[in-house]
């Protein structure tokens, strides 16, 4: 019987522990991120998309995975799973913005990104070379296994969720 009551206070300190430690953490609008796939893994200070000012180019920015999927559902891939809803990726265009390939390599607006390669067709919903519709944005990253706009177009920009600034990242 004392060790059922043992545990039980084991692991209501270490839930209020891991807790204490979490709150600090959404409410200071701070994020780790561990995929250095999308943007540098590190520490990021998120704010409020719609009090961070336009959405520029360079700007990363977070979105929702499911609202996405929800206002885009020919996008929706049955094998395209996330642990976590919300994804950070980094903003390639804006609106007005051509893009294309030459190759297998993305051109946007002229710029080569040679980093950002074409992984092959079979699954991309896009066709090129498209302009950048208004109300969206194109997201890009550097390596050629990110799932961003490549594979699945422009995302509308009401779907931002917040603006990320670096604290500390790592490449």
């Amino acid at each position: 019987m004392k060790t059922n009551k043992k545990t039980l206070r084991n692991v209501t300190a270490l839930v209020l522990c891991a807790g204490a430690a979490v709150v600090p953490f959404l409410f200071l609008g701070l994020r780790l991120n561990l995929t250095p796939s999308h943007v540098p893994a590190g520490f990021w200070r998120a704010r409020p998309a719609a009090s961070a000012g336009p959405v520029r180019v360079g700007d990363v920015i977070t979105y929702d995975v499911r609202e996405f999927y929800a206002a885009e559902p020919r996008i929706a891939e049955e094998r395209m799973t996330f642990a976590a809803p919300r994804v950070i990726k980094r903003v390639a265009a804006l609106p007005g913005a051509l893009i294309d390939l030459s190759g297998d390599t993305f051109v946007v607006d002229g710029k080569a990104y040679p980093r950002a390669r074409r992984a092959g067709n079979t699954w991309s919903k896009v066709d090129y070379p498209l302009v950048v519709p208004e109300g969206t944005v194109w997201l890009m990253d550097d390596v050629l296994a990110a799932y961003d706009s490549r594979y699945h177009g422009p995302l509308p920009m009401r779907l931002i969720k917040e603006k990320n600034e670096p604290l500390w990242v790592w490449e």
